[in-house]
């Protein structure tokens, strides 16, 4: 029996990313985070001039194969407008470049226009699977393929559960008398010097007194997979 291939390791895996959450200020448990959508410029269309950016965002949803066909169709229309100038002055007589200096600017007009595929979180995945894709197509002779790594700053916004936080202003008000009077409050069982130091730990961890802010940023992995035509 052949010996087996070794499963293929998950895309993200073999990226890497700088650590940049750090000192991010902690919230009390009656708070909870919602995630802001991250903003993104319009689509690209294939039209466009080769002076605007060719960007496409996938998300966890995002079929695959319709990012690889995007990809092709803004790549091919960018080979059109690189070519169409060397088509129009073929023959012509007034033209002081040569043929091969319009084929290097040709060339040249191709390596510049490049398509971006970007994605956070759990889609990066899928944004490395379409460069996969389309570097082995045509047995990798067609397209070019480079992945760079980054980061990019989200904005969460804070809310705060009214019932939840009573619940836990009541809960310190309890901690705080039974600290002055070294009594369990119910029982009034005489606590140690053990329970009262507790007590006095998680009163000072629940930051009552410090005001929450209304929103909160932190970096989140980004990967650009970039296709270019070879």
């Amino acid at each position: 029996m052949s010996p087996q291939p070794p499963p293929p390791t998950k895309p993200q895996e073999t990226l890497t990313f700088t650590k940049k959450n750090q000192n991010m200020t902690k919230l009390p448990k009656y708070a909870k985070i919602t995630k802001r959508p991250i903003p993104h410029p319009a689509p690209s269309t294939p039209y466009t001039g080769a002076n605007v950016p060719k960007t496409i965002y996938v998300s966890t949803s995002t079929p695959k194969m319709s990012v690889v066909t995007r990809v092709r169709k803004l790549l091919r229309q960018a080979e059109k407008r690189a070519t169409s100038g060397l088509h129009a002055s073929k023959g012509g007589r007034h033209s002081s470049k040569t043929h091969a200096e319009k084929v290097a600017q040709v060339q040249e007009a191709l390596r510049r226009e490049e398509v971006h595929v970007k994605a956070t979180g759990r889609a990066m995945a899928k944004a490395v699977a379409v460069g996969e894709y389309l570097r082995d197509a045509a047995g990798g002779a067609e397209f070019r393929v480079t992945v760079t790594t980054g980061s990019v700053l989200v904005v969460d916004d804070v809310e705060v559960d009214v019932d939840q936080k009573q619940r836990v202003v009541e809960g310190a008000e309890r901690m705080r008398r039974e600290v002055e009077t070294g009594v369990e409050e119910g029982s009034g069982r005489v606590l140690s010097k053990a329970a009262v130091k507790k007590r006095r730990r998680v009163l000072r961890g629940l930051g009552l007194e410090e005001e929450l802010p209304e929103s909160r940023t932190r970096w989140v992995n980004m990967v650009d997979v970039v296709v270019g035509l070879k």
